[in-house]
């Protein structure tokens, strides 16, 4: 089984067209520029004043008074936005950050055996899930204890949060590498 999803790593990233990298890129852009600002004008119409999805850390005792400033229409709302809206955008961040990565990876020429720095990505849209489970088994839940997950819904945040600004490092990283290739390959003409 390891092998075969360090297989399955190594030609996701050797098989990433450029269209795919553009593709994502734009989409990227679009979420940012009109779906996340009205998804969260949404969340402000249903009362939802504080994201739990944006903090950096958060224990059960404030979760659970998130989750009751929700109100039973708020709380309802952010389940259906959980798994409408929150379970593409993910996918969409995760194939821009994972695609262009690759493509720079290539493009630069880096090392075969140093492919694990974009796994990074990987690892964010999973705890970002495993997030969305979790607030979603205690929304649903309230007001009655939701024990063990309500703690560990705050670890999976802070999770998510570390993986993404990692994987959002690297592409940086990526870009001004490859950035620099470029300038030297002008200043060599």
């Amino acid at each position: 089984m390891k092998n075969l999803t360090k297989k399955l790593f190594h030609i996701s990233i050797d098989r990433i067209p450029l269209w795919f990298g553009v593709f994502s890129t734009l989409l990227f852009v679009f979420f940012i520029v009109k779906i996340l600002p009205e998804q969260s004008n949404l969340s402000q119409v249903y009362g939802l004043k504080e994201s739990i999805d944006t903090s950096w850390f958060y224990n059960g005792s404030e979760l659970y008074r998130t989750v009751e400033s929700y109100g039973s229409v708020g709380r309802t709302f952010y389940i259906q936005q959980r798994w409408t809206f929150d379970l593409i955008w993910p996918i969409v961040y995760f194939s821009f950050i994972f695609s262009v990565s690759a493509l720079l990876y290539q493009s630069i020429g880096l090392s075969y055996h140093n492919r694990w720095i974009l796994s990074f990505s990987y690892f964010a849209i999973l705890f970002d899930y495993l997030e969305n489970i979790m607030v979603t088994i205690v929304m649903a839940r309230f007001p009655s204890p939701t024990f063990l997950i309500v703690d560990f819904a705050g670890t999976m945040t802070s999770l998510k949060w570390i993986f993404l600004v990692i994987s959002f490092f690297v592409l940086a990283c990526l870009t001004i590498i490859k950035l620099i290739q470029i300038g030297l390959r002008y200043t060599r003409k």
